[in-house]
């Protein structure tokens, strides 16, 4: 279905399930994503989305920005490399620059560029958390199984069944803000909320936390 958003043909995903209310997001592409209710018909979508209006349009500009942004580079441990095509026939991540293949398309450098993200992603974050574990063992826990996964709302999460779900979008951060998810994440194994036996967790592992939460907070209007 296609709906016309501040005069321009916006394209909208619909999706029903067996939730109960309907939700609106927006794509990285820009889209328009609509989770309904099995029993919501065209009618009621549209009628949500327009009572959203001005929502989707200032979300949508947003998306539409860090689109353009993104265009040509990459943001890998909080520094910018450019995406620069090559002679050679193979993919290399420098301290400043991307090196691509000449003739690849955007499709194709994205895919290249998420699995070296995920694998880089993976050796930075069990780093992290082998450097930390030795002091959450003392708590007579189980360590958690990383997993990396790509959230939209979430730094990271720790699951019940023992897994520490970390956000592939992490690595465009800076080392010391995903250091701060980390550990986050792990204060979570002693305390499961964010009462005060958690801060006081969070300040014994890393004095700064909270300066380090701020830095993180507005960053993430502009990554999540």
């Amino acid at each position: 279905m296609w709906l016309e958003v501040a005069g321009e043909s916006v394209r909208v995903l619909i999706s029903a399930s067996a939730r109960k209310t309907m939700r609106l997001q927006i794509t990285e592409e820009g889209e328009v994503d609509v989770r309904v209710p099995f029993h919501c018909n065209q009618g009621d979508v549209l009628a949500f989305v327009n009572a959203n209006h001005s929502w989707l349009k200032e979300r949508r500009d947003i998306a539409c920005e860090r689109l353009q942004q993104r265009e040509g580079k990459v943001m890998i441990l909080g520094k910018e490399r450019v995406i620069t095509p090559s002679a050679l026939d193979s993919f290399l991540v420098t301290d400043q620059l991307v090196w691509v293949p000449e003739g690849w398309d955007t499709a194709k450098v994205d895919k290249a560029v998420d699995r070296w993200l995920r694998a880089e992603g993976r050796l930075v974050f069990e780093q992290l958390i082998d450097q930390w574990w030795p002091f959450f063992s003392n708590f007579n826990v189980r360590r958690p199984t990383l997993r990396i996964k790509k959230m939209r709302t979430r730094w990271g999460s720790l699951s019940t069944r023992g897994y520490i779900n970390l956000n592939l979008a992490l690595m465009q951060l800076p080392l010391d803000l995903i250091e701060l998810v980390v550990v986050h994440e792990l204060c979570h194994l002693k305390h499961f909320d964010h009462g005060p036996g958690f801060r006081r967790l969070m300040t014994e592992c890393l004095p700064d936390w909270q300066q380090r939460d701020k830095q993180l907070n507005h960053l993430s209007q502009n990554v999540l």
